[in-house]
């Protein structure tokens, strides 16, 4: 049975879960079938056990079919999906990654697939490919490309110290700090708390030159988590 069968199995079979307003809650418009993460990564790990014999190709083809879904919880799961096979993932071509992204509506869509799948080995491993990445998704006319320029650098940057992440890091957020929509205004301060682990003075530096340009939500935010440690 394919993953998109046993999905829709699941969601017939399994009471709604009340999220309220979709596009309020997602910032998406698509269909919600109203599946938690916990739920949805609970999902993931059984199919994956249950097919222990997918090959990359079969991989690959169900998470385009996710990704071309008609419900946010399918977008989603294609989030899990590509974070729950690191062997396929070294594999896939960034390409591939950029083509799903431009697949994907709203904070929550964006952030399942870039914010945890991607560790600062893998990253670091194909820099080149990665910078080549992150430098053009940041000057793409999709806001989805552009909140990702920053996502996909949460992981790596909370995990460990190296200037290769943390410059291409804010000369995103430099390029972006004007914009005012939130999947952007939060992205930003999200980076900026995120940075402070490892990139204490560096960071710093940067907001206090720039601090008038900056988003003020990003302001805030950063103020609060580099003085007292806490979001």
């Amino acid at each position: 049975m394919s993953f998109a069968h046993e999905f829709h199995q699941f969601v017939t079979t399994h009471p709604t879960e009340k999220r309220g307003d979709c596009f309020r809650f997602s910032g998406s418009n698509r269909k919600h079938y109203g599946m938690s993460n916990p739920t949805m990564r609970t999902f993931v790990k059984r199919f994956k056990l249950d097919h222990a014999e997918l090959t990359y190709d079969d991989w690959l083809a169900t998470l385009d079919g996710l990704f071309r879904g008609e419900s946010i919880d399918e977008a989603c799961l294609g989030g899990f999906m590509l974070g729950e096979y690191p062997k396929f993932r070294a594999k896939l071509a960034l390409s591939k990654l950029d083509q799903w992204i431009g697949t994907l509506e709203g904070w929550r869509e964006i952030d399942t697939t870039c914010q945890s799948n991607f560790s600062a080995k893998e990253v670091l491993i194909r820099w080149d490919e990665w910078l080549a990445l992150l430098s053009d998704f940041v000057t793409r006319p999709s806001i989805e490309h552009r909140r990702a320029s920053l996502v996909l650098l949460i992981k790596p940057i909370r995990q460990i110290a190296d200037d290769r992440l943390i410059i291409p890091g804010l000369e995103n957020i430099d390029i972006l700090k004007h914009e005012e929509d939130k999947l952007i205004t939060k992205a930003i301060s999200w980076l900026l708390r995120t940075a402070i682990k490892h990139y204490d003075q560096k960071v710093y530096g940067y907001v206090e030159t720039n601090r008038e340009q900056l988003p003020s939500i990003a302001i805030r935010e950063f103020d609060r988590k580099y003085q007292t440690g806490k979001k």
